[in-house]
C-alpha cells in the first residue's frame, strides 16, 4: 500500500467523522410537532393532589390480626399535608370503626376524609393498625374489612406499606394516574 492511499483513507475517514458529528444528531428540521404527554409528578408535568393507593390491604381467609403499616416519606423541602384513609371495598373510610376479629377490640386509624397531618421534610409518617380477620364465626370477609389504603398529599411524597402475614410483605404503593 502506498502512503498516498493511506493519507487519502485517513482524510476521508476524518471528513466522514466531522460530518456525522455536525449533522448526525440534529434530526429533521421543520415546524415543531404536537406537545407530548405530561411527565410524572415532580417533573413539572403533574401537580397536587398526589394520590397513592396501597392494595390489597387484607389477606382473604385469615382468622387473626397481624400488624399493618403504611409509611409516608416527605423528601421535599416543604412540609407535606397528608391524609391516610383505610378504605373498604366500596371506598368508605373505615376510620374509627372496629377491626373485625380484634381482641381486645381495636379501631382503624388514619385521618378523616379531607383532614390532613403535616409531614416535615425528610420525615416519615407511620400509620399502623391491625389487619382485619376475614374468616371465622360471624365474619363475612367484607364488612368493615380494609381493601385499599388511599394516601393524599399536597407535595410529592413516597408511600410504601408493610403488611404482615407470616412474613413481612413490603411493597411500594402506586401513584394513581390523573
Amino acid at each position: 500500500m502506498s502512503i498516498t492511499f493511506l493519507r487519502l483513507a485517513g482524510i476521508t475517514s476524518l471528513s466522514f467523522l466531522l460530518l456525522v458529528t455536525m449533522f448526525g444528531c440534529t434530526g429533521p428540521q421543520g415546524p415543531p410537532g404536537p406537545q407530548g404527554p405530561p411527565g410524572p409528578p415532580g417533573s413539572g408535568g403533574g401537580g397536587p393532589p398526589y394520590v397513592y393507593v396501597c392494595t390489597p390491604a387484607n389477606f382473604p381467609g385469615t382468622g387473626s390480626n397481624p400488624r399493618h403499616d403504611v409509611y409516608v416519606f416527605n423528601g421535599g423541602s416543604a412540609a407535606a399535608n397528608v391524609s391516610v384513609n383505610i378504605l373498604d371495598r366500596d371506598g368508605n373510610n373505615l376510620l374509627g370503626q372496629n377491626i373485625p376479629g380484634s381482641n381486645p377490640p381495636q379501631n382503624y386509624t388514619g385521618q378523616a376524609n379531607g383532614a390532613t397531618v403535616a409531614v416535615q421534610p425528610a420525615h416519615t409518617l407511620n400509620v399502623s393498625w391491625f389487619a382485619p380477620a376475614t374468616s371465622g364465626p360471624g365474619l363475612d370477609g367484607v364488612t368493615r374489612v380494609a381493601f385499599s389504603v388511599r394516601v393524599t398529599s399536597d407535595q410529592p411524597i413516597v408511600v410504601g406499606h408493610d403488611f404482615h402475614w407470616q412474613e413481612f410483605v413490603s411493597v411500594p404503593c402506586t401513584l394513581l394516574p390523573k
